[in-house]
């Protein structure tokens, strides 16, 4: 047995040096794309959720979701004046971006609040035994 352990050690010694920068290189290339993906999505997370934020607190707040080069722009809107977007994007960009939107898709900011699913709700119920 002890020849068998001492031959697998070598074998993945030799294997090892010989493929381990390939693989090295391969793991690299492929988690650089998946960590800009997770890093967009958690982006357009944050950015909605700080509309919706300030949309809460301006006088008839509601939101408009913009797509510009794929990303999307959250509009803040109070009453029908635009108090900002999120991600912030120059003001001088803004009659372009709303040139071919609906502004009757506009979402009122407490509507999407109530609505906001809550973690717990989709966890299983936990039955512990005494």
């Amino acid at each position: 047995m002890a020849g068998g352990k001492g031959k697998l050690a070598k074998n993945v010694v030799k294997y090892g040096v010989r493929y381990g920068p390939m693989a090295f290189e391969a793991v690299k290339h492929g988690r650089e794309p998946a960590q800009q993906a997770l890093q967009a999505a958690l982006a357009k997370r944050n950015a909605r959720k700080k509309a919706i934020e300030h949309a809460l607190t301006v006088r008839d707040g509601s939101l408009l979701k913009v797509i510009k080069d794929g990303q999307a722009v959250f509009f803040v809107f109070s009453g029908d004046a635009i108090v900002t977007t999120y991600p912030p994007v120059a003001q001088s960009s803004y009659p372009e971006l709303l040139r071919h939107a609906d502004l009757d898709r506009r979402e009122n900011a407490v509507v999407l609040a109530a609505s906001k699913p809550k973690l717990t709700d989709r966890l299983p119920k936990i039955k512990r035994r005494r």
